[in-house]
Formats: C-alpha cells, structure tokens, sequence
C-alpha cells in the first residue's frame, strides 16, 4: 500500500479528484490531500510540502489554472508542491487536460 500525495487547483478539478480518491481507495492506497486537513497552527503551505514529502507517490491534476501564489513566492502552491515532490526523489504521476477538452472559463 502507497501513500499517495494528490496536488491541483481546488475550484476547478474537484470531481477529478473525487474520481482519483476514490480510485486510489478501491486499490487500497491511502491518501493525502487538503481537504482532509484537521485545523493546525502549521501554515498551510509547509503543511502541503511536509505532506509531499511524507509520501510515496505525488499524483498531479493539471488543467488550465495556475492556482494560488503565497506571499514571498514565485510559484503557485501546486508547482512548489511539485518541486517539493521532485526534490524528494518522488515518483510524479503527472495528469494534463488535453488541449481540445472543453473548459469553461
């Protein structure tokens, strides 16, 4: 069983990532991901990347946000996640919305 570390844009990719949970579930890995955060004083940011680094595997839903840049940085929680994964020697299961798919705006 792996620990499976799920990254996206929220808004936009929610069924996507309902569908990868319950994927994952039905073959017995377990997941990480924020919407199953319990309240902290741990910022949520150094929260996401000790979870990437927690994990066996970091699964990523790319579509057509960019998603959220914290103050002091340069790139959107999903790449510094990303980062954080391919620093760590992580396996990156990288998921792209096919250019021709229809999006709303």
């Amino acid at each position: 069983m792996a620990q499976v570390f799920i990254s996206s844009t929220f808004q936009d990719l929610k069924d996507h990532r309902e569908a990868v949970y319950v994927a994952l579930r039905c073959l017995g890995h377990e997941y990480m991901a924020v919407e199953d955060w319990a309240a902290t004083d741990q910022p949520p940011l150094e929260r996401s990347l000790a979870d990437v680094r927690a994990s066996d595997v970091a699964v990523f839903l790319v579509a057509w946000r960019y998603g959220y840049i914290p103050a002091g940085e340069q790139y959107s929680i999903t790449e510094l996640e990303y980062r954080a994964a391919r620093g760590a020697g992580l396996p990156c299961l990288v998921f792209l919305t096919a250019e021709d798919a229809p999006w709303p705006r």
